[in-house]
């Protein structure tokens, strides 16, 4: 088993960009063929284990940190993403937020999509950009592009197309927003807590 292990590391160090990006549609979209689930095994199989799952890889496969930073990272990373404050004001001024069973996966759902496009998809494209400067943004905005079209997937939940085009666009120029402040911070926590606050704050633009 160890060896296997290390195969897989190895082979992820060699090809980074197959296999974070295999990872994370894996991680992303093979949990939602569960179907139907009581709101504790969505909330676990969905989020939590994708999401633990990603921060390993990451850390372990593609070289992420292994904290979130030190206190001054941590408020470089809020700062840089606190764009994402005009859209949660405009979710509250014109969204619907129904406080309930939506509050727990919004949560989850914002921090598990942070671990596997930011953690780990944004770190494998990093490390497979290996010229520094040029490679950092080019991972930016191919994973932003990649967490754009994963919502594409909301086309099978009978989302109408121009609404599922339009989340595509929107979502990816949120990603860049995300991804730009883990590169100049080094901390994710900034993405993270923009996220769930845009996710809390209403479902119009999520």
């Amino acid at each position: 088993m160890r060896k296997g292990f290390l195969f897989f590391r190895e082979y992820c160090h060699r090809e980074p960009m197959f296999c974070g990006v295999l990872l994370y549609v894996l991680l992303a979209f093979a949990p939602g063929l569960t179907g139907s689930s009581p709101l504790w095994m969505m909330c676990v199989v969905r989020y939590i284990l994708p999401g633990l799952l990603a921060a390993a890889a990451a850390i372990v496969c593609f070289d992420a940190p292994r904290s979130f930073g030190g206190f001054r990272s941590c408020m470089k990373s809020i700062l840089w993403s606190a764009p994402i404050a005009i859209l949660c004001i405009v979710n509250v001024a014109v969204g619907e937020f129904s406080p309930g069973r939506q509050v727990v996966p919004s949560v989850l759902a914002g921090v598990s999509e942070e671990f596997l496009c930011r953690l780990m998809l944004y770190s494998a494209l990093v490390l497979h950009f290996c010229d520094k400067e040029q490679g950092q943004t080019r991972a930016v905005l191919l994973s932003s592009l990649l967490f754009g079209l994963a919502h594409l997937s909301n086309l099978g939940g009978g989302g109408g197309v121009a609404g599922v085009l339009f989340q595509c666009c929107y979502t990816t120029l949120v990603g860049i927003v995300f991804a730009n402040g883990y590169r100049r911070s080094g901390s994710i926590l900034g993405s993270v807590l923009w996220h769930v606050l845009l996710n809390l704050t209403g479902s119009l633009f999520v």
